[in-house]
């Protein structure tokens, strides 16, 4: 080389060595090996204390370093990674798994996020890998069995039916449903959220984690998180869905024909009445109406596509999915069905240096078609399943002329192939709801976010954020006129709410939700000495619902089908009716609030949170509640004195206390409300006015949730053993009870603060992980909590009773001090005597006879302990896992034979259990008085999914442009090992928003054993 070529290499080093030396800034965005940004990764210089962490978008900063230093990349779960910056500005890092168990940030709300390690709260998060795992229709599924202290039990197996759901049991007997919040906005349920948009779920199960809500936190908090994209990131496109066929998980054992004979003759031999020969029982019919009115393999199908990625300055997501699920029942003739499509996109950008912009937008439109009267015989509305314990196993399905065979004999000789058999006066052939009726709810959510993020400073954060939900909703019924046996119309069709007359009913609900927030966050580590973190938190939130409600009736519309049914076919616009009142209600939230998180070293761990809420639904003397919060940990792994080479990787205590609150109650109940009344007839003329609503309490204030929870956390053998331990007590006081006022007031009963109820119990969580050096890994969880329940104060008001059925003389369920909320309450069973009858015990000494004194608490739906166990396995692009799920000490109450149907059919279990055939004569006996005979233990084990899939060689799928590639069969819901002789031993509560009617089995929707063939692409 010459001496020219020399002095250029030279100045070449130079100035490299110059421009390395220079101070820059350096700045990335961190993601797991799924391309998942992580927030809360340590981003720290090599040989210094400088550093960072990445935000909850991934993305860090780091100014003012050189550019010859090294930047290493540390995060519990993952393997740290050492990046030499080599004078780049831009690092985009991929942190490949570890074997750690427990995930590295927690989201804690109000945009607040934390190292796992440093929480000293009961907070447990479900990642987006997981969700994936479980094809679920809606996200609540995700939570049941996967989070220990979460119960989630389906109300119905019918598609898109709601779950309830409860946080360390039932705090109240009012709504105990938990606070739901997407992406920071609170909205009434997440339903509407596609599963695959969402990054990861977090639950807020203590006092402490969930008190910076306040008033809305009693019933605990899930946070749900949306995907978005990452700046830096490149063009990435996901495409996955599956599809599958059902079927019926469970078919209760009822008699069958020659049962049904043999018991039918020796009640008729018992009365001197007519017996069925033997010769002729070949000839009846065997008919299994589970067979009959169940769908043979309906579908069950998704499709979901996303696009994601990101400039330098800005990260977008977009995804549209779509969902389609027949019922079990009605499926193929549409007549019960679920469809959801969601069209979702978020963007972020940086405006300015300091200043990022966030939008969202999601929409979603759903259509569910649903049975008449699922789990419900006391409104007379055609549920077909509760007719299906009644049919005798001899009936027909059709008639000699080819109509729907009628079950109750109202019109002509009872007799089939000649054959004299007896009628069921009362239920109807459950094939003319399926034909007649047509139930479909259509409901748009709109979904809209956005928020401004202001970096004042390095350490202090301005966020705004504004968040808008709008669910409209329009149920319509219609019930066809139809003919039947000559124009004449039997009781039957009268049962299902028909006149004779076609009728169309429809219903429109419309919800708002308007959110604001503003907070602002401040990192106090450069102000105080090292080694210390302190960050505090104040913010304020402005929140305006608004309910409208409002339906419609008439019948003798000109035409006869569901799609044509609209009211200006009624010819006579004045018989038009309102068989509901309508109702506007509003309300509105102001809240004030401040968080302070502090650790020394990540060892001695506080944190304390302050809520003032204020709210319209009470008066002016209780509007405002106060929500005080502290929490404290030891992680004794970090103390000198502990061992550091022991196998024991983290320790950790956990302490905390929180008073939360919750505001149980319709509308504003201090003042005076009036509805819309029923047309009046006044001076002859018809008017419509209005009718005070309640008797107004200006005294009603918040309902207040105190909790205490103790909490351990353990990982161990090089964090493959991970162990987690909760002990909480909740009490609720000033519990909002309606109290009742005299009769001659005329008006409904007053809410008043009066009741308390306590909830005890622990969590457990054990977990493990392995990997081996041929490839080979594998995993296994197991989680279990307990919780008991108990009102523990009604003030002296008169028990809370709910729980009706038609088959029984009152209702089942009562909550009354010293037991738990929706007890079952009824006579206990002494014995059958030689007779065959049930036998009472009397329950008051010294009392001759039987009276209601002698009832008593003879069962609970909720259970002992509810757990879950997850497993799975992976191996050179193989993977196999599943799920199951499983509760312990539930009892059912057993409403499905129906006493008060004379000659109907059994379980046949009534052919061994002893009691007296008591077929055509029940009124009499004590069989439809509520007792522990219908008392069921309704516990269970579910295997809820189990999955084997198989991710393709990148040499396979590299020329198709793909990046991954994985096809999967998944089951769901294959068995089910339970004592409960019914078609479902979970059932949950008849509605939604109140525990008081939970555990009755009056025959519902069960829920659907499925088989499902998908695929995951990512380009």
């Amino acid at each position: 080389m010459n001496i020219r070529g020399s002095l250029i290499l030279l100045l070449l080093a130079f100035s490299s060595l110059n421009l390395f030396s220079q101070q820059i800034s350096v700045k990335g965005t961190v993601v797991d090996n799924t391309n998942t940004p992580l927030p809360g990764v340590n981003v720290i210089v090599k040989g210094t204390t400088k550093g960072t962490n990445t935000d909850f978008d991934g993305n860090y900063t780091l100014s003012n370093v050189e550019g010859t230093e090294t930047l290493i990349f540390t995060s519990i779960g993952f393997v740290s990674k050492e990046v030499s910056i080599n004078g780049r500005t831009t690092i985009n890092v991929t942190l490949e798994e570890d074997s750690a168990l427990l995930d590295e940030i927690v989201v804690t709300g109000l945009g607040q996020s934390q190292n796992k390690k440093t929480v000293s709260t009961a907070v447990s998060t479900i990642s987006s890998k997981k969700i994936g795992e479980l094809p679920v229709s809606r996200p609540e599924a995700v939570l049941q069995g996967t989070t220990p202290g979460i119960t989630v039990v389906q109300n119905s197996g019918a598609p898109g039916a709601p779950l309830t759901i409860r946080l360390r049991g039932a705090a109240t007997p009012g709504s105990s449903q938990p606070l739901y919040l997407v992406d920071g906005i609170q909205v009434p349920d997440i339903a509407f959220v596609n599963p695959s948009d969402i990054k990861n779920i977090t639950t807020l199960k203590d006092g402490a984690s969930a008190a910076v809500y306040g008033a809305r936190g009693g019933n605990g908090v899930v946070l749900i998180t949306t995907k978005k994209g990452r700046q830096n990131g490149n063009l990435q496109v996901s495409i996955d869905g599956y599809t599958g066929f059902q079927n019926r998980l469970n078919t209760p054992n009822l008699m069958n024909r020659d049962q049904y004979v043999q018991y039918y003759n020796e009640y008729q031999t018992s009365v001197g009445g007519q017996t069925i020969a033997q010769s002729d029982i070949a000839r009846l019919p065997d008919t299994n109406w589970y067979d009959v009115l169940f769908d043979d393999d309906p579908m069950k199908s998704f499709i979901n596509a996303s696009v994601s990625g990101g400039t330098e300055k800005s990260s977008y997501y977009f995804s549209g999915s779509i969902f389609d699920q027949e019922g079990l029942v009605g499926g193929k003739a549409d007549k019960s069905g679920f469809d959801r499509k969601t069209i979702n996109f978020n963007f972020n950008t940086e405006l300015k240096k300091n200043l990022k912009l966030r939008l969202g937008a999601n929409l979603i439109r759903v259509k569910q078609r649903r049975l008449p009267g699922e789990n419900d015989d006391s409104v007379g509305g055609g549920n077909p399943f509760n007719q299906l314990a009644v049919l005798l196993p001899i009936f027909p399905v059709l008639d000699a002329d080819g109509n729907y065979y009628d079950v109750s004999a109202q019109n002509g000789p009872n007799s089939v192939n000649g054959v004299a058999i007896p009628g069921v006066n009362g239920p109807f052939n459950p094939l003319l709801a399926l034909d007649f009726s047509t139930i479909e709810d259509r409901s748009n959510n709109l979904f809209l976010n956005g928020g401004v993020e202001w970096n004042v400073l390095e350490d202090l954060t301005v966020d705004l954020n504004y968040g808008y939900y709008e669910n409209l909703t329009t149920n319509k019924s219609f019930q066809e006129a139809y003919d039947f046996r000559n124009g004449t119309v039997p009781n039957g069709i009268a049962s299902l709410g028909n006149t004779g007359n076609n009728q169309l009913d429809e219903s429109y609900f419309d919800n708002r939700f308007n959110q604001f927030d503003a907070t602002i966050k401040y990192n106090f580590n450069k102000l105080i000495p090292e080694d210390h973190d302190l960050e505090l938190l104040v913010g304020t939130t402005a929140l305006e619902e608004s309910n409208t409600f409002s339906a419609r009736r008439a019948q003798g519309l000109s035409k006869n089908t569901f799609d044509d049914a609209n009211f200006a076919l009624v010819g006579d616009q004045s018989t038009i009716i309102s068989p509901v009142q309508g109702s506007d209600r509003e309300g509105s939230l102001l809240s004030y609030y401040t968080r302070a998180t502090y650790n020394y070293k990540q060892k001695y761990l506080f944190t304390a949170s302050l809520r003032a809420d204020q709210s319209s639904k009470f008066g002016p003397g209780n509007r405002t509640g106060y929500f005080p919060a502290v929490s404290g940990g030891w992680v004794i792994s970090e103390e000198d004195f502990f061992n550091q080479d022991s196998f024991v990787n983290l320790l950790k205590l956990r302490a905390s206390w929180g008073i939360n609150g919750a505001d149980n109650i319709f509308d504003d109940q201090y003042r005076l409300v009036f509805n819309n009344t029923s047309n009046a007839i006044i001076g002859g003329s018809s008017v419509t006015g209005f009718t005070q609503a309640f008797l107004p309490n200006t005294d009603v204030k918040w309902e207040e949730v105190a909790q205490t929870n103790f909490g351990l956390d353990i990982n161990a053998l090089d964090n493959k053993l991970g162990i987690t331990f909760d002990y909480y007590n909740k009490t609720t006081t000033d519990v909002l009870l309606p109290v009742g006022v005299p009769s001659y007031v005329g008006l409904p009963t007053a809410f008043q603060n009066i009741g308390e109820v306590v909830n005890e119990g622990f969590e457990f969580l054990i977990s493990y992980k392995q990997d081996y050096d041929s490839g080979f890994s594998w995993n296994a969880n197991f989680n279990i909590a307990k919780n008991d329940n108990e009102v523990t104060d009604l003030a002296g008001v008169n028990p809370l009773r709910d729980g009706e059925t038609l088959n029984f003389n009152d209702p089942i369920s009562i909550t009354v001090e010293g037991q738990p909320i929706a007890s079952f309450y009824g006579y206990k069973v002494k014995e059958i005597n030689a007779n065959g009858e049930l036998v009472f015990d009397d329950m008051v000494d010294g009392v001759a006879g039987l009276s209601n004194d002698d009832r008593t608490i003879i069962g609970n739906a909720f259970p002992d302990f509810t757990y879950g166990f997850n497993f799975g396995m992976n191996y050179k692009g193989f993977d196999f896992g599943g799920f199951l799920y499983g509760s312990e000490g539930n009892d059912i109450y057993d409403a499905t034979t129906r006493t008060d149907f004379s000659l109907s059919n059994r379980p046949a279990s009534y052919l061994t259990n002893g009691v007296q055939n008591l077929l055509g004569n029940t009124a009499g006996s004590n069989l439809r008085d509520v007792s522990d005979f219908y008392v069921k233990d309704g516990s269970f084990l579910k295997l809820r999914t189990i999955t084997l899939g198989y991710s393709l060689p990148q040499s396979a799928i590299k020329s198709f442009g793909l990046s991954s590639a994985r096809l999967y069969v998944t089951g769901e819901n294959l068995f089910v090992i339970t004592d409960y002789e019914g078609a479902d031993p979970e059932i949950g509560q008849a509605n939604v928003t109140s525990p008081l009617d939970i555990g009755i089995d009056r025959g519902f929707f069960p829920s659907a054993k499925a088989f499902i063939f998908g695929f995951q692409f990512k380009f």
